[in-house]
Protein backbone atom coordinates (compact mmCIF):
# COMPACT_ATOMS: atom_id res chain seq x y z
CA UNK A 1 0.00 0.00 0.00
CA UNK A 2 2.76 2.30 1.00
CA UNK A 3 4.70 1.74 -2.52
CA UNK A 4 1.51 2.70 -4.39
CA UNK A 5 1.15 5.97 -2.27
CA UNK A 6 4.55 7.04 -2.65
CA UNK A 7 4.41 6.29 -6.65
CA UNK A 8 1.59 8.96 -7.01
CA UNK A 9 2.93 11.46 -4.89
CA UNK A 10 6.66 11.20 -7.13
CA UNK A 11 4.36 11.43 -10.35
CA UNK A 12 1.90 14.39 -8.82
CA UNK A 13 5.60 16.32 -7.89
CA UNK A 14 6.70 15.93 -11.56
CA UNK A 15 3.80 17.29 -12.37
CA UNK A 16 3.18 21.32 -12.71
CA UNK A 17 -0.10 23.32 -12.09
CA UNK A 18 -0.94 26.35 -14.08
CA UNK A 19 0.74 28.86 -12.35
CA UNK A 20 4.04 27.17 -11.78
CA UNK A 21 4.32 26.50 -16.02
CA UNK A 22 3.26 30.17 -16.80
CA UNK A 23 5.98 31.78 -14.54
CA UNK A 24 8.41 29.24 -15.45
CA UNK A 25 7.39 30.36 -19.48
CA UNK A 26 7.10 33.84 -18.23
CA UNK A 27 3.73 34.25 -19.72
CA UNK A 28 -0.20 35.36 -18.02
CA UNK A 29 -2.64 32.62 -17.28
CA UNK A 30 -4.95 33.77 -20.00
CA UNK A 31 -2.31 33.63 -22.49
CA UNK A 32 -1.19 29.92 -21.41
CA UNK A 33 -5.46 29.05 -20.86
CA UNK A 34 -5.64 30.29 -24.94
CA UNK A 35 -2.52 28.17 -26.48
CA UNK A 36 -3.48 25.35 -24.69
CA UNK A 37 -6.83 25.42 -25.74
CA UNK A 38 -5.17 26.06 -29.58
CA UNK A 39 -2.00 23.88 -29.17
CA UNK A 40 -3.97 20.96 -26.63
CA UNK A 41 -2.42 18.35 -28.28
CA UNK A 42 1.33 19.13 -28.14
CA UNK A 43 1.17 20.52 -24.58
CA UNK A 44 0.88 17.07 -22.75
CA UNK A 45 -1.57 17.34 -19.18
CA UNK A 46 -2.90 15.36 -16.71
CA UNK A 47 -6.30 15.79 -14.87
CA UNK A 48 -6.41 14.39 -11.24
CA UNK A 49 -8.95 14.97 -8.93
CA UNK A 50 -10.81 17.29 -10.75
CA UNK A 51 -7.76 19.73 -11.50
CA UNK A 52 -5.22 19.73 -14.32
CA UNK A 53 -1.73 19.51 -14.51
CA UNK A 54 0.62 19.72 -17.30
CA UNK A 55 4.07 17.35 -17.54
CA UNK A 56 7.38 19.20 -17.46
CA UNK A 57 7.45 18.63 -21.48
CA UNK A 58 4.75 21.26 -21.74
CA UNK A 59 6.98 23.96 -20.65
CA UNK A 60 9.30 23.55 -24.02
CA UNK A 61 6.73 23.45 -25.87
CA UNK A 62 4.88 26.81 -24.53
CA UNK A 63 8.30 27.93 -24.92
CA UNK A 64 8.60 27.72 -28.45
CA UNK A 65 4.81 28.94 -29.07
CA UNK A 66 5.97 32.12 -27.29
CA UNK A 67 8.69 32.54 -29.10
CA UNK A 68 6.57 32.18 -32.72
CA UNK A 69 4.10 34.19 -31.27
CA UNK A 70 6.83 36.97 -30.61
CA UNK A 71 7.89 36.84 -34.47
CA UNK A 72 3.93 37.44 -35.46
CA UNK A 73 2.81 33.69 -36.53
CA UNK A 74 0.02 32.26 -37.00
CA UNK A 75 -1.35 29.54 -34.84
CA UNK A 76 -1.88 27.65 -38.87
CA UNK A 77 2.33 28.45 -39.32
CA UNK A 78 2.78 27.42 -35.22
CA UNK A 79 1.00 24.21 -35.65
CA UNK A 80 3.24 23.30 -38.70
CA UNK A 81 6.80 24.05 -36.81
CA UNK A 82 5.53 22.29 -34.36
CA UNK A 83 5.23 19.32 -36.12
CA UNK A 84 7.86 19.78 -38.12
CA UNK A 85 10.31 20.26 -34.59
CA UNK A 86 8.88 16.50 -33.56
CA UNK A 87 7.10 17.72 -30.68
CA UNK A 88 5.35 14.49 -29.59
CA UNK A 89 1.41 14.53 -29.65
CA UNK A 90 -0.70 13.59 -27.27
CA UNK A 91 -3.01 10.97 -28.83
CA UNK A 92 -5.34 11.02 -25.78
CA UNK A 93 -5.90 14.77 -26.49
CA UNK A 94 -6.27 14.07 -30.08
CA UNK A 95 -9.49 11.84 -29.42
CA UNK A 96 -11.00 13.77 -26.85
CA UNK A 97 -10.80 16.81 -29.34
CA UNK A 98 -12.46 14.80 -32.12
CA UNK A 99 -15.12 13.02 -29.72
CA UNK A 100 -16.08 16.47 -28.27
CA UNK A 101 -16.48 18.10 -31.66
CA UNK A 102 -18.71 15.29 -32.64
CA UNK A 103 -20.65 15.29 -29.36
CA UNK A 104 -20.94 18.82 -29.55
CA UNK A 105 -22.70 18.77 -33.20
CA UNK A 106 -20.65 21.22 -34.80
CA UNK A 107 -19.40 19.24 -37.69
CA UNK A 108 -19.46 21.80 -40.40
CA UNK A 109 -17.06 24.44 -38.54
CA UNK A 110 -15.15 21.78 -36.87
CA UNK A 111 -14.78 18.96 -39.56
CA UNK A 112 -11.47 21.06 -40.94
CA UNK A 113 -10.07 21.38 -37.65
CA UNK A 114 -10.12 17.74 -36.76
CA UNK A 115 -8.88 16.34 -39.92
CA UNK A 116 -6.31 18.42 -39.75
CA UNK A 117 -5.22 17.79 -36.01
CA UNK A 118 -5.69 13.89 -37.09
CA UNK A 119 -3.32 14.05 -40.08
CA UNK A 120 -0.96 16.47 -37.78
CA UNK A 121 -1.31 13.45 -35.67
CA UNK A 122 -0.66 10.81 -38.53
CA UNK A 123 2.51 12.77 -39.58
CA UNK A 124 4.17 13.10 -36.59
CA UNK A 125 3.42 9.73 -35.73
CA UNK A 126 5.40 8.57 -39.06
CA UNK A 127 8.40 11.21 -38.51
CA UNK A 128 8.75 9.93 -35.12
CA UNK A 129 8.58 6.29 -36.12
CA UNK A 130 11.41 7.74 -38.97
CA UNK A 131 13.42 9.01 -36.27
CA UNK A 132 13.52 5.94 -34.02
CA UNK A 133 14.25 3.90 -37.19
CA UNK A 134 17.54 6.33 -37.78
CA UNK A 135 18.55 5.91 -33.76
CA UNK A 136 18.33 2.14 -34.65
CA UNK A 137 20.18 2.64 -37.46
CA UNK A 138 23.17 4.35 -35.35
CA UNK A 139 23.12 2.38 -32.83
CA UNK A 140 23.56 -0.87 -35.18
CA UNK A 141 26.46 1.09 -36.52
CA UNK A 142 27.71 1.95 -33.38
CA UNK A 143 27.41 -1.49 -32.20
CA UNK A 144 29.47 -2.61 -35.07
CA UNK A 145 31.94 -0.30 -34.64
CA UNK A 146 32.62 -1.88 -30.84
CA UNK A 147 32.88 -5.32 -31.92
CA UNK A 148 35.31 -3.67 -34.58
CA UNK A 149 37.31 -2.25 -31.74
CA UNK A 150 37.02 -4.98 -29.44
CA UNK A 151 38.42 -7.49 -32.49
CA UNK A 152 41.45 -5.12 -33.13
CA UNK A 153 42.30 -4.24 -28.77
CA UNK A 154 42.61 -8.14 -28.67
CA UNK A 155 44.60 -8.12 -31.72
CA UNK A 156 46.54 -6.07 -30.36
CA UNK A 157 46.48 -8.03 -26.43
CA UNK A 158 47.76 -11.38 -28.73
CA UNK A 159 50.33 -9.18 -30.75
CA UNK A 160 51.77 -7.87 -26.92
CA UNK A 161 51.50 -11.56 -26.11
CA UNK A 162 53.63 -12.66 -28.96
CA UNK A 163 56.16 -9.68 -28.91
CA UNK A 164 56.70 -10.31 -25.01
CA UNK A 165 57.41 -14.26 -26.08
CA UNK A 166 59.94 -13.17 -29.17
CA UNK A 167 61.84 -10.71 -26.66
CA UNK A 168 62.24 -13.82 -24.08
CA UNK A 169 63.18 -15.85 -27.21
CA UNK A 170 65.74 -13.33 -28.29
CA UNK A 171 67.16 -12.63 -24.92
CA UNK A 172 67.76 -16.69 -24.58
CA UNK A 173 69.58 -16.54 -27.76
CA UNK A 174 71.63 -13.69 -26.94
CA UNK A 175 72.35 -15.49 -22.69
CA UNK A 176 73.42 -18.98 -25.64
CA UNK A 177 75.55 -16.60 -28.03
CA UNK A 178 76.98 -15.51 -25.13
CA UNK A 179 77.65 -18.70 -23.23
CA UNK A 180 79.24 -19.77 -26.74
CA UNK A 181 81.74 -17.03 -27.37
CA UNK A 182 82.95 -17.72 -23.78
CA UNK A 183 83.44 -21.44 -24.34
CA UNK A 184 85.51 -20.36 -27.55
CA UNK A 185 87.74 -17.94 -25.50
CA UNK A 186 88.42 -20.59 -22.91
CA UNK A 187 89.25 -23.43 -26.07
CA UNK A 188 91.63 -20.70 -27.26
CA UNK A 189 93.37 -20.12 -24.13
CA UNK A 190 93.63 -23.87 -23.42
CA UNK A 191 96.47 -25.50 -24.59
CA UNK A 192 96.25 -28.25 -27.03
CA UNK A 193 96.60 -31.05 -25.00
CA UNK A 194 99.92 -32.53 -27.12
CA UNK A 195 101.50 -30.17 -25.84
CA UNK A 196 100.84 -30.88 -22.41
Amino acid sequence: MQTKTKRKTVKTLELLGINSLCHIVGISENTAANWIKDFNVYIPKADQQDDTYYHPEAIEVLKFIKQCKDQNYEKPQIMEMLTNRNFPITVDSSIKDVQTTLENGNYKENILSVMQTIGMTVSNVANQEKWLKNIQEKQDRQNKRIEHAEKQAKEIKDLKREIQTLKQEITKIKENEIKKEKCADLFKQAKPLHLI
